[in-house]
């Protein structure tokens, strides 16, 4: 199962909460730029109203609209939809979408080796077998040629799914759902654990003391490099240049340079390193000490350590958020510290006991004000409906002005014609049944469409509407409320 430690490009999580309502406490500064925020949200523990925060504010931007089950740990974030997805506690996978606040599980069915690069789709396997993909869209199952130990999606779409061989070794197949297709294949010595890159451009499996490269392109093998220990962790860094390993029995870092192929730096770190957790901003490394009661910060631009933190290690804690500052628990609080000066920046009471993750996302930026201006189009009677719709009414011949002895002022034919109002049209349609059976299912502000029916080119013309209203900007909200498709017009004299 892909770890979340290997997911953090798009994902952390952390545990806190302070009271009901409280984000984080403390002076912890806010993150600019032009990427997406970071936003830090909180799900209890023990099920509840989960709510999101800017990082290093303490006012809640939103809060989901249902109860969030009780959650052992979140699997990977979508940024495109803004749904982050966590396992409850039967390991189910639940969404949680924050964009409406809607909390619902993925599925019902109890699958293992769950797994996600991207927060869209869920990998799992099932009871019998099949490799189950989960998307909001639906359920895709494939039954593989083999029993299937472990999955590793890609951030393309692919997926790998690994199974023992009958020789002991361990088949890698790729495949691109929804298709079933097996579209490449090998076999390698062994996977104990398989690490991919942020960009997914390899895969990295460990076998005993044996560490080896594979293109995910064509499953190329790229190196394997042999240690004089069994290696315990690998963690790359974002660009993938770099890897860091861990083996047992040492408290030396090994860093190897992914082009090369070779260990080219050797950190020394207080005591040996049992897990490995990457910043996804390629900040600092943060190291397990083997006893499991601190982390080690590493520097990856100095490849030197910062300092030691005391800390208990979970599959959510410690963590790096943007601005450096790191994630621990102290006790049974949430506590983020300065990870050059070791300075304490923010304390949560009691945060220890809930979920947090510190995603990635833009979703709760202002709306900008371009997107509400009403939407003109010349032709009011244009077509969104598909066979049976008119062409486009050709432009009239200008008419060759005259002279009249009392011509009617201007401003008072366009006062009379503001007098009529403004129309909402949703189709226009040469069908009479098909017109009114559409306006059946039209509502507007609690009343249903109706239909206006007009001769063009010797065809009757079927247009569903809504109004008239006093005014543009009045029929425009009108449209929106509705959330149908349509156009605004003046209505004839």
């Amino acid at each position: 199962m892909r770890r979340l430690a290997l997911l953090l490009p798009a994902l952390f999580a952390v545990s806190c909460a302070k009271v009901p309502d409280a984000g984080m406490a403390g002076g912890s500064a806010s993150v600019g730029g032009s990427g997406p925020d970071a936003v830090l949200l909180r799900l209890p523990h023990g099920g509840g109203t989960a709510r999101a925060y800017r990082w290093g504010s303490d006012s809640a931007v939103w809060s989901s609209t249902q109860r969030v089950p009780a959650t052992t740990e979140a699997l990977a974030f979508d940024a495109q939809q803004g749904v982050l997805v966590v396992l409850d506690a039967a390991r189910i996978p639940v969404r949680v979408d924050l964009r409406v606040g809607r909390v619902a599980p993925a599925t019902t069915e109890r699958l293992r080796g769950l797994t996600s690069a991207d927060g869209y789709a869920t990998f799992g396997i099932a009871p019998t077998g099949e490799v189950t993909r989960l998307t909001s869209s639906g359920t895709w199952r494939l039954r593989p040629p083999a029993p299937v130990r472990s999955l590793v999606p890609l951030p393309d779409g692919a997926l790998l799914i690994l199974s023992d061989a009958s020789d002991g070794r361990v088949t890698v197949r790729k495949v691109h759902p929804p298709e079933a297709k097996v579209v490449d294949s090998a076999t390698v010595g062994g996977a104990d654990v398989v690490i991919p890159t942020v960009v997914g451009d390899r895969v990295y499996l460990v076998n005993g003391d044996h560490l080896e490269g594979m293109r995910t392109r064509d499953l190329e093998r790229s190196f394997t490099i042999t240690f004089a220990e069994a290696i315990r962790a690998v963690a790359p860094t974002p660009s993938g240049d770099r890897l860091f390993v861990a083996v047992h029995n040492s408290a030396t870092l090994f860093v190897v340079d992914r082009y090369e192929s070779a260990v080219r730096e050797r950190i020394a770190l207080p005591g040996p390193a049992s897990s490995l957790r990457m910043d996804p901003d390629g900040q600092y490394l943060l190291a397990e000490n083997a006893s499991g009661d601190s982390a080690y910060v590493v520097a990856i631009g100095t490849q030197r350590l910062v300092r030691t933190i005391a800390t208990a290690w979970r599959p959510d804690l410690p963590f790096v958020a943007p601005d450096g500052a790191i994630g621990i628990v102290d006790g049974d609080a949430f506590v983020t510290v300065d990870a050059e000066s070791g300075r304490e920046r923010a304390r949560v009471p009691n945060g220890a006991a809930d979920l947090w993750a510190l995603v990635r996302w833009n979703g709760f930026r202002p709306r900008a004000s371009s997107l509400d201006e009403p939407v003109t189009f010349e032709d009011a009677l244009g077509d969104t409906l598909g066979e049976d719709s008119l062409p486009p009414e050709p432009e009239p011949m200008p008419t060759p002005s005259v002279a009249l002895p009392n011509p009617v002022p201007p401003p008072a034919v366009r006062a009379e014609s503001h007098a009529r109002g403004w129309m909402l049209s949703f189709a226009a349609v040469l069908s009479e049944s098909r017109a009114r059976a559409m306006a059946a299912a039209v509502r507007v502000d609690g009343a249903t469409a109706r239909v206006l029916s007009s001769e063009r080119e010797g065809s009757m013309v079927y247009r569903v509407v809504a109004g008239p209203y006093a005014t543009r900007e009045a029929a425009d909200e009108a449209g929106r409320r509705s959330g149908l498709p349509y156009w605004v017009f003046e209505a004839s004299p």
